[in-house]
């Protein structure tokens, strides 16, 4: 596990209502998830964290409503938290339908400052090249 593995992991356990959670470089790489998550799960919620992402960039553009900052996406059984990181990285994050959304998304946009700048393809580029992604 990696040490941003472990960030995501230890800081968001303390996040009642969170589940799971994958980190996102702005390219779309996975950086880092939450343990309850293999690898190619991780790896599927990447692609879908950056579709999104970029989807939803090019709709605030043509609405000409600035920069996305997170979505809410309303499941039958939670809700699906996209935070935006300032480098353009995103986290996909899985909340139970009973949490307080406020304070969670709180929480995320929290850490995705405190780790934002770990975020990067470069970071990424690393990690695989020390054999640890």
């Amino acid at each position: 596990m990696t040490e941003l593995n472990y960030l995501l992991s230890n800081n968001l356990a303390r996040v009642p209502g969170v589940s799971q959670a994958v980190a996102v470089s702005v390219d779309g790489l996975l950086l880092a998830w939450t343990g309850g998550l293999d690898r190619d799960a991780a790896e599927r919620l990447a692609a879908v964290a950056a579709g999104l992402s970029s989807l939803l960039r090019g709709a605030a553009q043509d609405f000409g409503a600035g920069g996305v900052q997170g979505n809410i996406t309303d499941l039958a059984g939670g809700y699906l938290i996209l935070t935006t990181v300032s480098t353009g990285a995103s986290l996909l994050t899985l909340v139970h339908r009973d949490a307080d959304l406020a304070f969670v998304t709180e929480e995320l946009c929290r850490f995705a400052d405190q780790v934002g700048d770990q975020l990067t393809p470069a970071f990424a580029t690393g990690l695989a090249g020390a054999g640890r992604r």
